[in-house]
């Protein structure tokens, strides 16, 4: 492919043309020229814009760097020669898509040529992707390294053979190739099929979209004329109010005070209908106050009362008796004692039964010993009763001392009369300390409900608070009524002292005359007419295109299509990729192939002086002079040696993969001397028989040496 000429609204480029030679061009201009929008336009007439690209800080996208400065539409053509054809390719804005329609046709017939009319005809026209032209055949002095591209790795193994001479991989590689072409192959196939329905559907969705758009815009600048007629008429107004603005002013002052003192009565003499009476509110709160003051007067004797005394302690003998029986019960418990120890001294038992012994000694003597025996046996009869009455009293008696325990049995009574004295003082306290305790909680309790009948549920704050707002807003009534009477009169004065006209109904910005702005009136009525038409012919076109929902559920359907058939692609993908895996031992590497023609353009590049050089897998590069033992990398070269073993690399990659395509070169050989750069543009003189060469530059010595070399 050649490049005849191109034309560009592209940046600073204003419809400007710049011509080319099908062999060696060299142009040289002055920085800010426009030597790297005319290489952008190049690529983006190629290959078109990126819209995908965002600007981010220190990063500017291209469909915003390139936005053209006179404020026309982005666009632009390229006469070019392929394939023994002139051919001609056009590019304009699509929709919102910068440069995203494409025309191409034979230059002087004008038929189509339609392998071109796609959004990226530079794969056609040089068989690359815009990446490997970018890293091959586009030299700029910023990018003279050559980065590894996954594209570009591609496109340079592809140059190497499998030596598989069975043709089984091939011949499945072809089968997969028709099973995926089937599915897919450049606009044909199944998936190209369904995205051509899609697109259609997309088309008429984003045409209706527009449609709203243009609809909503009309909508808006309706919005904008009748705006714009509002402020005419306010201005209008203005003009009439500004003759006679002084009286206006204060007359408008006067209704506006007017006004205000009115809403202000209206508004304090709504809020006060409905609160109670003034005087009402007025005793309410003296009598919480009173009432206020005796609680706190309640609380203070409450807080005062002196402290019950202590519980008397009780004995064990009176604990859990009423004091007012303990007293007799000791007295009669001291009598029983008594009247034991009184009957434990009679011993009569005793004595008879010592008489009856004595009497029954005495029958031994006078020989009766039945009647002696009988006597015998009552008297130790009396014995035994009195040993066992003697028993039983000292029992009685015990418990009764046991009862008393610890206190003496003379002090019986007196212990228990002084336990019930202190019970019976402890009682009268603690009953006077009840009934005064009492008395003050009812007279609380009566005063809480005293002011609960006043304050209802709120608290007495709140109700105080309440009762002061309330208070506030009867007073905020008579100021108000009082500013009223104030503002009519001073209203009523200004009353009939001039013709009354209505100022604007907002601020007036406008400066026009009278004349002007009835003029402009005029012509915003005609406005304010096609504004309508315009509206109405949009809403036809919607009514032609369809309903939105019936699109959408089209739109869904070939979605779901696509889907389907993207996974069936997919799968034949992969199966291509796992038999690419499977021969890729057999696969040869580019290195060698594409490092000896590199070595080969360097060494002449270098006069001679560096005879070596070694590509790495990823592109990177080791060079050797001939006095140097080994190889170093880049980092041990100047700046002008590095950009020149560059080009070498770049030319030799360009040789093989964009044999047709341009050589294009932005500022590439600023830092070559003069005799490297010589050497360089032979190289490229001769690379100019098979390729066209576009070199651009901001020196003279590129087009010195060119005259040079003609002379």
């Amino acid at each position: 492919m050649k490049i005849l000429s191109m034309t560009a609204t592209f940046g600073k480029l204003s419809n400007q043309t710049i011509t080319l030679k099908p062999d060696l061009n060299i142009i040289e201009a002055p920085n800010e020229w426009g030597k790297s929008t005319w290489c952008a336009f190049l690529m983006a007439m190629l290959y078109g814009i990126d819209t995908r690209s965002q600007t981010k800080t220190g990063f500017l996208a291209d469909k915003e760097h390139y936005k053209p400065w006179s404020g026309e539409p982005m666009s632009g053509s390229m006469d070019i020669l392929w394939n023994g054809r002139k051919i001609t390719i056009q590019r304009q804005n699509k929709r919102v898509t910068p440069m995203g329609e494409v025309k191409a046709y034979e230059t002087e017939t004008g038929i189509p040529v339609p392998e071109l009319c796609v959004p990226a005809p530079g794969q056609v026209l040089l068989g690359v992707e815009r990446s490997v032209f970018e890293r091959a055949g586009f030299l700029k002095l910023s990018e003279m390294p050559i980065k590894e591209d996954e594209s570009l790795r591609r496109r340079l193994n592809e140059l190497v053979t499998t030596g598989d001479e069975s043709g089984a991989s091939a011949a499945l590689q072809e089968k997969l190739n028709k099973l995926k072409n089937k599915c897919k192959h450049n606009k044909t196939g199944l998936i190209p099929e369904a995205e051509s329905e899609l697109k259609a559907v997309t088309d008429k969705l984003d045409q209706l979209r527009s449609l709203q758009y243009q609809i909503s815009s009309i909508k808006d600048q309706q919005t904008l004329a009748a705006e714009k007629e509002r402020r005419l008429e306010n201005h209008r107004q203005a003009l009439r109010y500004n003759e006679q603005k002084q009286y206006s002013e204060k007359l408008i002052a006067a209704k506006t005070a007017r006004d205000a003192a009115e809403q202000a009565l209206t508004r304090a003499e709504a809020e006060c209908a409905a609160l109670p009476e003034q005087e009402l509110i007025r005793r309410n709160l003296a009598q919480l106050q009173q009432l206020r003051d005796r609680r706190d007067t309640l609380r203070t004797k409450s807080f005062q009362l002196p402290p019950l005394p202590p519980v008397p302690e009780a004995k064990d003998a009176f604990r859990g008796k009423d004091p007012e029986t303990v007293v007799g019960d000791a007295r009669l418990d001291a009598k029983v004692l008594q009247q034991l120890k009184n009957d434990q001294k009679k011993p009569i038992p005793h004595i008879v039964g010592g008489i009856l012994a004595v009497i029954a000694i005495a029958l031994l003597f006078i020989s009766q010993p039945i009647i002696a025996a009988a006597s015998f046996v009552l008297g130790a009869i009396c014995f035994a009763l009195g040993i066992r009455k003697h028993k039983k009293l000292q029992q009685q008696i015990d418990r009764l001392l046991d009862k008393y325990r610890g206190i003496s049995a003379d002090c019986w009574e007196q212990e228990a009369q002084n336990y019930a004295d202190a019970r019976q003082r402890y009682n009268e306290t603690l009953n006077d300390r009840q009934q005064e305790a009492a008395t003050l909680n009812r007279q609380l309790e009566e005063n809480e409900q005293a002011i609960a009948e006043i304050t209802g549920t709120q608290s007495l704050t709140q109700y105080e608070e309440l009762c002061r707002s309330q208070l506030q807003s009867y007073d905020r009534l008579t100021e108000n009524r009082r500013a009223l009477q104030q503002a009519e009169s001073v209203l009523q004065a200004l009353s009939g002292a001039g013709e009354q006209i209505q100022p604007p109904a907002f601020e007036d910005m406008l400066q026009l005359s009278r004349e002007e702005t009835e003029k402009a009136l005029t012509e915003m009525a005609s406005e304010k007419h096609n504004l309508q038409h315009r509206l109405g012919q949009c809403q036809g076109q919607m009514d032609a295109l369809g309903k939105e929902e019936a699109l959408q559920a089209q739109k869904q359907q070939l979605e779901a299509r696509l889907a389907v058939l993207g996974k069936y692609n997919r799968a034949l993908i992969l199966a291509q990729d796992i038999l690419t895996q499977a021969t890729q031992e057999l696969q040869r590497r580019f290195a060698p192939r594409i490092s000896g023609r590199a070595q080969e353009l360097f060494s002449r590049l270098t006069g001679g002086r560096y005879q070596r050089l070694s590509l790495r897998e990823d592109l990177s590069m080791e060079s050797g002079a001939q006095e140097e033992v080994g190889l170093r990398g880049l980092l041990w070269r100047s700046d002008g040696t590095v950009d020149q073993l560059y080009l070498a690399l770049r030319l030799a990659v360009a040789e093989e993969l964009t044999p047709n395509a341009p050589l294009v070169l932005d500022d590439a050989l600023v830092r070559f001397d003069d005799v490297r750069l010589a050497e360089t543009l032979r190289i490229l003189r001769e690379e100019s028989a098979e390729k066209q060469v576009i070199i651009f530059t901001c020196q003279g010595r590129e087009l010195r040496w060119q005259q040079e070399e003609m002379t």
